[in-house]
């Protein structure tokens, strides 16, 4: 395991993560509003709630050697989704900590050495890009309230066609009409 250099700790844009001599993480916020810039929720306490469940599904410490530190990614990613709500903001984390766990399932199918290990991680792989292909899913439905659009561009008319521009209602006849 790779150790974070004590003089000089990774830095992000809005957090530095440190270990101190127990091996607890630290975080320093840069800012007070950094959490809110994240997940966007007026209360502290939601805010900070949702970044420490995202930690909790990491290793104490995530750093590849020795330089590069991996803990950043989480906030950054809830930060690029731009969660708009609670549900979105609990989302947000979920899809976060699926891709990593997502990715990490894949350097282990990767590195497999054995058929059945190879199996049990490519199992846990799919299940997971199942996953978070779900949550993807989710998060447009909840977006757009569940109604799915779809735009022609182009269409061609030949010489003797018809066509018919606007909205067209495929439900049948009413009762009524027939």
């Amino acid at each position: 395991m790779s150790k974070i250099a004590k003089d000089k700790p990774p830095k992000h844009d809005l957090f530095t993560f440190s270990q101190d001599e127990d091996g607890v993480l630290q975080v320093k916020q840069h800012g007070e509003d950094a959490l809110n810039k994240i997940f966007g929720s007026e209360s502290p306490a939601v805010n900070e709630s949702l970044f420490l469940q995202g930690y909790m599904t990491l290793k104490p410490c995530e750093v590849e050697d020795g330089t590069k530190d991996m803990r950043g990614f989480l906030p950054a990613i809830v930060r690029e989704i731009a969660p708009r709500d609670g549900v979105e903001r609990m989302l947000a984390v979920q899809m976060a900590t699926t891709h990593v766990a997502l990715i990490r399932q894949g350097g282990r199918m990767a590195n497999a050495e054995q058929l059945p290990q190879f199996e049990a991680h490519e199992r846990a792989y799919n299940k997971l890009a199942r996953t978070y292909t779900s949550q993807v899913e989710a998060l447009r439905k909840y977006r757009n309230g569940g109604k799915q659009t779809v735009t022609v561009q182009h269409v061609n008319v030949e010489d003797g066609g018809q066509a018919i521009v606007g909205n067209v209602d495929t439900r049948g006849r009413v009762a009524h009409e027939k």
